[in-house]
């Protein structure tokens, strides 16, 4: 999870509920911080552009970018454009997502097909806690969406459970 602001913890909470190991990171001292995170697995103090530097990326099978704050998310999804993890979710609407690609320029391509942007279903509310719900649903859904039959053309899900969040 990249981004600690006050709607992370309810995300945080959800996912550990599912037993999935959450690490968080934040560029934001003030925001950084494990206690207001207890169920994060790791709370880390990190700048955007040094992801790659301070996380084993290819570990994760998803990433959810919501840090508010419209460079950081640029130069966390260009650190995971250049990785392999299968869910990639973004907070905000199509067109901040539109922007940022176009501001990714060439590292969107890779991006694209990955981004699930705006991140989570379609629920409705407006609460930290509704928004959260509805992340974590799109996410649980994106893991456990069931394998294409044998000469289906849908693809089967390249995520491995064994990777944390």
């Amino acid at each position: 999870l990249l981004g600690a602001g006050p709607d992370a913890a309810p995300l945080v909470d959800f996912a550990a509920r599912l037993d999935w190991k959450v690490t968080l990171v934040d560029h934001r001292a003030a925001y950084a911080v494990a206690a207001h995170f207890p169920c994060a697995e790791r709370v880390i103090l990190a700048r955007p552009d040094a992801l790659p530097r301070t996380l084993e990326l290819a570990h994760f099978c998803a990433a959810v970018v919501m840090s508010h704050h419209l460079p950081s998310d640029l130069a966390y999804l260009h650190a995971l454009a250049a990785t392999t993890i299968p869910y990639v979710g973004l907070l905000g609407p199509a067109v901040r997502r539109e922007k940022l690609l176009s501001e990714l320029g060439a590292a969107a391509h890779g991006l694209r097909p990955r981004l699930h942007a705006p991140v989570g279903l379609p629920l409705g509310g407006r609460t930290p806690e509704s928004i959260a719900l509805a992340i974590v649903a799109e996410l649980h859904a994106f893991v456990h969406r069931p394998a294409a039959p044998a000469g289906a053309t849908v693809a089967t899900n390249p995520l491995l459970m064994s990777k944390a969040v």
